[in-house]
Order: structure tokens, then sequence, then C-alpha cells
């Protein structure tokens, strides 16, 4: 029986094959990943900017996407890629942010 054996080129691209299966998980995660920011809150007054502080409102939520501005009563949405709204919390609220006043819609 003869062996078989791996030229260099061959070794080669069987490693670059396996290093772009190995990142796709990443590639995918970069493509999914929100592409605008909701953080314009040069029009506000100095009580909405308090408010919007006090309740710790951030532009990606901590728990997820179960638990996003997008899956809040409170949350107005607009088109897609863009900033939607909150009856509670003036300004810009994007979709997959969270504020301490997170109520599941019901």
């Amino acid at each position: 029986m003869r062996k078989s054996t791996l030229s260099r080129r061959e070794m080669l691209g069987a490693t670059m094959h396996l290093a772009v299966i190995g990142s796709l998980p990443l590639l995918l995660n970069a493509c999914t990943q929100s592409k605008f920011h909701c953080d314009d809150v040069s029009g506000l007054g100095e009580d909405d900017l308090a408010l919007r502080s006090a309740l710790e409102y951030r532009d990606l939520s901590p728990h997820g996407e179960q638990k996003s501005c997008s899956e809040c009563a409170f949350y107005r949405a607009a088109k897609k890629n863009e900033c939607g709204g909150c009856t509670l919390v003036r300004g810009p609220i994007h979709p997959l942010g969270y504020c301490n006043s997170w109520a599941a819609k019901g």
C-alpha cells in the first residue's frame, strides 16, 4: 500500500479553508450588529437628559434582544435601521437599546 501525503500547497489550502470556516461565526456576528447609533441628544433639555441618565438608557441591551427596547411596551418603532422613540424617555431610542424602565409588551 502506498502512503498518502499532502503537498505543502495542499496543506496550505486545507489550512486556509479551515481558517475561513472557523471565522464564519465572527463574520456573521459582525454583519448582524447595528450599523447606526441613537446617541444624538443635542436637541434635548436638561430634564430629558437627566431622565435618560437616571434610567440608564444605553444603545445596546446587556440582556440581549429578548429584553431590548424593540420588545418593550413603551417603545415606538421607526423604519428599519432607524432610531425609534419611547413614551417615557425623550430622544432617539435604538431598537436594541435598554433602560431600567423596560416592560414586556402585553
